[in-house]
């Protein structure tokens, strides 16, 4: 069987991006081997002109410093007539680099995780003339940009129910979007075992209830601020902080005289146990790090939202009781001094529920969608190719 290529275009803004691009092909490589290759590229960065492959740099510091600026900037460009204006404007500057780039990968399929390259490759590959099937692999759970909702897309899928009811409002038809969940880590979907032994590969207290903050990868927000909130409060729990690559935060936590048992992570690679040994999780809302904990069973405290792409992810958490929203570090403690009350059964109730929500299996339901629709349109190429005179 001639191997198939899957292409997936990202972009670096954020890591929620490349996350679900590396998630889908690993997926992709325990499915099915050597009869799939995925290739990863991020065409915005490296095939487009000065000073337009730049623009996504700009990404980190609106979301993370700038939130009304980016606020403003989100729903402006949700306007379908201002957002086709920027298309029309940036089209001509990219047009040949993006023709060029997807004329010499000549995949078999390729899939968007990206709303921003959604649109243009789209119109890339009707400009090449290329019959190439397209995903859009939609990696924000509910706030969905215009940008992401391509009527000529052959695929949409969405991580949640409300994605698909925006997909659909949007014009999107009914046959092409699909509720699938979104593609994170298959170290999610394996058994992590208990609990408590959980603590004890960790060098945790066995029977002390735990209470894991996180700051993604780079350890941004108020993480300083909210574990020391917590541990100030005399919380009932230790706690787990995961400073992430910010050393300094690291540096910082480790001098505390800590109120509470505390212990303190810097980058790590296996989150999954992290939150199996945890009964809560303290996190701003971004997508990836919602759907683990709720393929964990783990309630979700909100510490915060970028404006605009996660507000929506607060409404989901909340409206479906697997946690709330906190943003000051003294309203988290005091969240989490109640939720540890003896006979409070908050943390059990939101733990049935996560789990009932969470789609462990998402990552693989998702290669399998893409590599079907590969192998599809390579057998309709054959026929017309076959019926040929």
């Amino acid at each position: 069987m001639t191997s198939k290529k899957i292409l997936i275009v990202m972009s670096d803004t954020g890591g929620g991006h490349r996350s679900a691009a590396e998630a889908i092909a690993e997926a992709a490589h325990q499915l099915y081997g050597e009869a799939c290759r995925v290739e990863i590229a991020d065409p915005w960065a490296n095939h487009t002109p000065f000073p337009i492959n730049r623009l996504g740099q700009l990404y980190g510091p609106l979301a993370n410093h700038g939130a009304i600026l980016w606020k403003l900037i989100f729903r402006s460009t949700s306007n379908r007539r201002v957002m086709n204006s920027l298309v029309k404007i940036l089209w001509p500057i990219v047009r040949k680099s993006l023709t060029d780039f997807l004329r010499q990968s000549n995949p078999d399929v390729i899939v968007s995780v990206h709303p921003v390259l959604t649109y243009f490759s789209i119109r890339a590959l009707q400009e090449a003339n290329l019959r190439i099937p397209f995903v859009t692999m939609v990696t924000d759970l509910v706030s969905l940009h215009p940008l992401w909702l391509c009527p000529e897309t052959d695929s949409c899928l969405v991580p949640t129910e409300p994605a698909r009811d925006r997909a659909l409002a949007s014009g999107l038809s009914l046959e092409k979007v699909k509720v699938v969940g979104l593609p994170v880590g298959l170290k999610f979907a394996r058994g992590i075992g208990e609990k408590e032994a959980l603590r004890d590969k960790l060098g945790l207290e066995r029977d002390r209830p735990t209470i894991l903050v996180v700051g993604g990868g780079e350890g941004i927000g108020k993480v300083y601020k909210i574990a020391r909130a917590i541990a100030k409060a005399r919380v009932n729990a230790q706690l787990v902080v995961v400073a992430g690559r910010n050393k300094r935060l690291r540096r910082r936590l480790e001098k505390v005289d800590w109120e509470i048992p505390t212990t303190v992570f810097g980058f790590v690679t296996n989150m999954p146990e992290l939150m199996g040994a945890s009964d809560v999780i303290v996190t701003k809302a971004g997508p990836a790090t919602i759907s683990e904990a709720l393929i964990i069973g783990l309630p979700i405290l909100l510490s915060g939202f970028i404006p605009g792409q996660e507000e929506g992810n607060v409404e989901y958490v909340i409206d479906r009781r697997v946690g709330t929203l906190a943003e000051r570090p003294q309203l988290i403690a005091a969240t989490l001094a109640q939720w540890f009350q003896p006979e409070n059964e908050t943390l059990t109730h939101m733990a049935q529920k996560a789990q009932r929500l969470g789609r462990p299996q998402a990552t693989l339901d998702i290669a399998a969608e893409i590599f079907n629709l590969a192998q599809a349109s390579s057998s309709s190429t054959q026929s017309l190719s076959l019926s040929r005179p």
